[in-house]
């Protein structure tokens, strides 16, 4: 699950659906962060932006909140009720039983029962004002000692737009969630937001400047990499942005960009012993580093596509993204080269993608797909 999936990464998943900008009509319906989402029996036509494993079962999360399990492998979907009428961007499951799904207005819903009842933990409201006390309250103290190399004038900055944020109201989006274990986890979204629990989401500690993002790019993406036995966390985002964290989060670095687009998606496995680290991005930008970012490698794909997610069963990679991308390599070979493409029908942009037992789910712009594994091999002949 860890390797798998970040792309969220889930994350921030079509490049033309993150709407960061929010327009009037968000504006007038801010009440949906407290409306529960629509029952459809099309919902798993819609707008579906990730996709993930609870155990044996599947969950996918996209447009009005909605949340959609599958028990058989993904062949028959039913959705079930989410507090929130949002867009959802990203979804993360630490276990069988325990998951968390994040969206647009500061969002966090939580489930204990493999996604049969969702509660809502944090939206837009509560963000605002934690990062207003949070930013008060550095301000006053004359700094943070985690962050000592961080100037008063600095955090003074991030006062400001949380002053800002609170008069504009709950608009904020978050785009990915990532947890260790049940209780250490993190959440990550527009403007540099970055936040950290270790009590399972019932509280959280705005960690935004603790990261070097002057700027406030977005960040789309995390992901933990095992290096000797090691866990490190990668960071990716807007403007080519990648940290990482030795610490489990309580320290990041900048790393060397290898170009200046945004990453969308992360995602790591092993290859001959060694970890690979992917970072996905735009028209079909691919690096991998088997160093943990210290270096990076372009992976030629002859696309112009952009990247959204990948995901990874044994010595099987699977890659989607914008217009009907779907790539598929093994990761025993050098991936230079190896990616085959799967030809569709339409050209619907994929936004997540999941293994199942005889195939892969993908997930995106018109609902759900399975391709099986028949269907594959069949396309390369």
């Amino acid at each position: 699950m860890l390797s798998a999936k970040k792309t969220g990464q889930r994350a921030c998943r079509y490049l033309f659906l993150l709407l960061i900008v929010v327009t009037p009509f968000s504006f007038a319906m801010v009440d949906r962060i407290d409306t529960p989402s629509p029952i459809s029996y099309r919902a798993s036509d819609g707008l579906l932006l990730d996709v993930t494993k609870a155990g044996e079962r599947l969950i996918a999360v996209g447009d009005q909140g909605r949340v959609l399990i599958s028990e058989d492998q993904g062949k028959q979907w039913r959705q079930v009720q989410s507090p929130v009428s949002v867009l959802l961007t990203a979804v993360f499951f630490s276990d069988a039983q325990h998951g968390w799904a994040v969206g647009h207005d500061g969002v966090l819903i939580h489930t204990k029962d493999a996604g049969e009842t969702w509660v809502k933990q944090l939206d837009g409201r509560q963000l605002n004002q934690l990062q207003l006390k949070t930013y008060q309250a550095l301000v006053d103290a004359g700094g943070d000692p985690q962050a000592q190399d961080l100037l008063v004038d600095e955090l003074e900055f991030y006062l400001e737009d949380a002053v800002l944020a609170e008069e504009e109201g709950p608009t904020q989006p978050l785009l990915d969630v990532f947890f260790i274990n049940n209780q250490q986890g993190f959440l990550l979204g527009s403007y540099g937001s970055f936040l950290k629990t270790e009590d399972g989401g019932e509280h959280w500690s705005v960690l935004s400047h603790r990261l070097p993002n002057p700027d406030r790019f977005h960040l789309n993406a995390l992901s933990l990499v095992q290096q000797v036995g090691r866990p490190v966390l990668i960071i990716g985002g807007e403007a080519g942005l990648l940290f990482r964290s030795n610490d489990l989060g309580d320290s990041w670095v900048a790393l060397g960009s290898p170009y200046e687009g945004s990453f969308f998606g992360l995602s790591s496995f092993e290859q001959q012993g060694q970890s690979q680290l992917l970072a996905l991005g735009l028209r079909g930008h691919l690096f991998a580093s088997d160093n943990t970012g210290d270096s990076w490698q372009q992976v030629e794909l002859h696309t112009s596509s952009s990247l959204t997610s990948a995901a990874v069963y044994g010595n099987e990679l699977m890659l989607v993204g914008l217009g009907g991308l779907v790539l598929h390599a093994s990761t025993n070979d050098d991936l230079q080269g190896s990616f085959k493409f799967f030809e569709q029908h339409d050209r619907r942009a994929w936004s997540s993608v999941v293994r199942v037992d005889d195939g892969w789910v993908l997930v995106g712009e018109k609902g759900i797909k399975r391709v099986s594994d028949k269907a594959l091999e069949a396309s390369y002949e």
